[in-house]
């Protein structure tokens, strides 16, 4: 595998205004991200004791 020829690389010119694209569509991401997180309603089982989920966490507890 030892040989003299080069290593052929493969390059191209960067295009304007990908990178800034990208780091406005990457923070619109994380706002988006941040506001469903610190909007969101919390447990289910404080606002909706008859969901599905709480119901199942009350028999965990009740076996306990």
């Amino acid at each position: 595998m030892a040989s003299d020829e080069p290593i052929q690389e493969l390059k191209h010119d960067a295009v304007p205004g990908y990178p800034r694209i990208f780091w406005i569509c990457f923070a619109a991401m994380g706002l988006y991200l941040a506001i469903v997180l610190l909007t969101s309603p919390g447990q289910v089982k404080k606002k909706y004791p008859k969901a599905e989920g709480a119901a199942k966490i009350e028999k965990t507890e009740q076996k306990k």
